[in-house]
């Protein structure tokens, strides 16, 4: 018992310490540029990698100044997205889910189907309808993409979900004289928050960083997006590190912070059982 106990306390302790190396090896980078972004060219130049003082914040100013516009046209673009995305998955994810009519399931396969069709195969048909939209420079010529695109692999997470809600809280409510978009707003909307908050995160996190479509898409640099604007920062900052760590701090504190907020009703979907893989 004594020996079997020693082993299994010598491989707790090799675990842990993999673990603390692996922490490490993932959290040291963003230390490392935490510490670089402080940093004027000099105090980068004599000491790289540790700790000087005083700290540069003049960087973040600097930063802030060329990573403005971008951040604000990336949440424009991605509001709206995501907006568009989860309003036309939640009507549809509802509809295929609790009701019934001929061709449901066939409607819904074809749906989902459309996920298994790489990107980058429609990336040239997509430039050409957007550019005969006259979309070129336009937020508009993301926006419908992105929606068009979140909205098969939404539809199968809302639907997954609301397929599970009790049928008779609808019944219920039919009973007591509620409309269908009653039932919708008052039952299936709020039960379906911790599903709805996974496909807001999923999709601002898919369009915040998107960076091949606007780069096609996009040629004005006063309405790129961050992804595609951040390009230009580190040409216009290739020899000053500190501004351009800055930059990455500033343009990545937005996502951070909302999942941060929303990381609870995020995990409360991811575990709900809507995901059937």
């Amino acid at each position: 018992m004594k020996v079997f106990s020693r082993r299994f306390s010598a491989g707790q302790l090799v675990s842990h310490i993999a673990l603390w190396v692996l922490l490490l090896l993932t959290v040291y980078p963003f230390i490392s540029m935490l510490f670089k972004s402080v940093k004027n060219f000099d105090q980068d130049t004599h000491n790289p990698w540790g700790i000087t003082l005083p700290f540069y914040l003049e960087n973040y100013s600097l930063a802030w100044e060329t990573v403005r516009p971008f951040m604000m046209n990336t949440v424009f673009i991605t509001a709206a997205a995501t907006l568009g995305i989860v309003i036309f998955s939640s009507i549809s994810g509802f509809i295929l889910a609790r009701f019934v009519f001929p061709l449901r399931e066939a409607i819904f396969y074809i749906i989902i189907s459309l996920m298994m069709i790489p990107g980058i195969l429609s990336l040239i048909p997509l430039f050409i309808l957007i550019r005969d939209l006259q979309l070129i420079d336009s937020s508009w010529g993301l926006i419908g993409p992105y929606i068009a695109g979140g909205i098969p692999f939404g539809i199968f997470l809302m639907r997954g979900f609301m397929e599970k809600l009790p049928g008779e809280l609808f019944e219920a409510a039919y009973i007591d004289g509620a409309s269908i978009f009653q039932s919708f707003m008052r039952i299936a909307v709020p039960l379906s928050r911790p599903i709805i908050t996974t496909l807001v995160i999923l999709n601002i996190l898919n369009t915040w960083n998107d960076i091949i479509l606007p780069s096609i898409v996009l040629t004005d640099d006063a309405k790129k997006t961050v992804a595609v604007g951040l390009l230009t920062f580190t040409s216009q900052f290739n020899e000053q590190v500190g501004p351009l760590f800055a930059g990455y701090i500033i343009t990545s504190l937005p996502l951070l912070l909302f999942f941060i907020i929303a990381s609870r009703q995020f995990i409360s979907g991811m575990t709900s059982g809507a995901l059937k893989l």
